[in-house]
């Protein structure tokens, strides 16, 4: 539970007659949370000694979001109108918040809020028409098992494991912290033994130590769905609020939905193979492609990188040498 949810449970029985309380009171920008009239969930967010204009305002179709200029300064107000999303707006704030804390001023800090809620309007609205498809779910899957077994077996090495979690945030590596990056991939073990790369960057490890981790996996009803896996990583941090949060935060940016059939599909874990990406690895990355090409999709077949593979074990120990 985040700082946003456990303030608006607190101001619950009392409602809009309540007032409204500051939230992250050490923020460059205030940040207020309140309920209206009628009994919504809102957050004010406001800036001062700074006058921006707005410009291509994301829309949001089951929030109302309003700007405009106040006396020294601006104000964003969001008010939920959706009970089936208060989970996502709770996390939304939570995201915008932690997002624009990087702000070195106050005007910085404004501006990645707004760009933030820009996210956020474009990840509800495709999260509203299409949710998770069945590969991108068993993608979720293998990275949610990866982090599961990461924890487990590494249990003082959780926050950075959380927080090093970047596939939701658009990064193109998945796991990653220090000088350590994890790539994972997931198929199902009737087909062939291969790795699908999707950009120029995703296997350029620029100075980094790199890993590819494949799982191969097959429905089974004695298995875990990514409903399963979820819960599992819950348990494991829920000692730790703030990294709970920033779990809840990324789950969200993955367009998790504890709901989706995709995410109820039970699959086993039949075989685990981890790959150490070193110089002579077959890629392409920006750095070997002839010049003019900016983008690439490609296939790795098994066969041309059995000499990479590494223990399970060797991994763990890279991982634990990082502080």
């Amino acid at each position: 539970m985040n700082e946003f949810e456990s303030q608006w449970r607190s101001l619950s029985s009392a409602g809009h007659s309540g007032g409204r309380l500051r939230v992250y009171p050490d923020h460059l920008l205030d940040f207020f949370i309140d309920y209206s009239l009628s009994g919504d969930r809102e957050v004010i967010i406001e800036a001062r000694g700074i006058n921006l204009e707005f410009h291509d305002l994301p829309v949001f179709e089951n929030l109302k979001v309003a700007f405009k200029s106040i006396p020294n300064g601006i104000r964003i107000g969001m008010t939920l109108t959706d009970e089936q999303l208060i989970k996502s707006f709770s996390v939304m704030c939570f995201d915008i918040a932690e997002r624009s804390i990087k702000g070195t001023t106050v005007e910085s800090a404004a501006v990645i809020a707004i760009e933030c809620l820009r996210d956020w309007a474009a990840l509800l609205k495709r999260r509203g028409k299409s949710g998770l498809s069945r590969n991108e779910a068993m993608g979720l899957w293998g990275e949610l098992r990866t982090i599961e077994a990461l924890i487990t077996a590494l249990p003082s090495k959780t926050p950075q494991i959380i927080t090093g979690w970047g596939g939701p945030d658009g990064d193109q590596r998945d796991i990653g912290f220090n000088s350590n990056r994890i790539e994972v991939k997931t198929q199902i073990s009737t087909k062939s033994i291969s790795l699908k790369i999707s950009s120029l960057e995703q296997l350029d490890e620029q100075d980094k130590n790199l890993q590819v981790v494949l799982n191969r996996i097959s429905p089974s009803d004695r298995g875990l769905s990514v409903v399963d896996l979820v819960d599992e990583i819950s348990r494991l941090i829920v000692s730790n609020p703030a990294i709970h949060s920033e779990f809840e935060r990324r789950l969200e940016l993955a367009r998790y939905d504890s709901n989706l059939e995709t995410c109820l599909e039970k699959f086993g874990l039949d075989e685990r193979f981890i790959y150490e990406v070193r110089d002579n690895f077959p890629k392409l990355t920006l750095g070997n492609v002839p010049l003019g090409i900016k983008s690439a999709e490609y296939e790795i077949t098994g066969a041309a990188i059995n000499s990479f593979q590494m223990n399970w074990s060797d991994l763990l120990e890279k991982i634990s040498d990082q502080p």
